[in-house]
């Protein structure tokens, strides 16, 4: 049997972001609902930029939760 470790199916901080950009801003964060984050941006790249301890803490998370499924 043969595993391919190929670099897009690893659960990297790219595929954690690309992945929140998918998912849009949670409504309770958008700017027009009384939230911070601009209701135009990418949330996983605004959650990166500015927010660089939430996104790692999520990032970690995210990365256990990937493995275990794959597991």
């Amino acid at each position: 049997m043969i595993i391919m470790n190929r670099k897009e199916d690893r659960p990297s901080k790219i595929a954690y972001e690309r992945h929140l950009n998918q998912l849009g801003i949670p409504e309770s964060l958008k700017k027009s609902k009384g939230g911070q984050v601009p209701d135009y941006v990418k949330y996983g790249t605004w959650l990166r930029v500015n927010d660089p301890e939430g996104f790692d803490s999520g990032y970690q998370s995210w990365k256990a939760m990937m493995r275990a499924q794959k597991a």
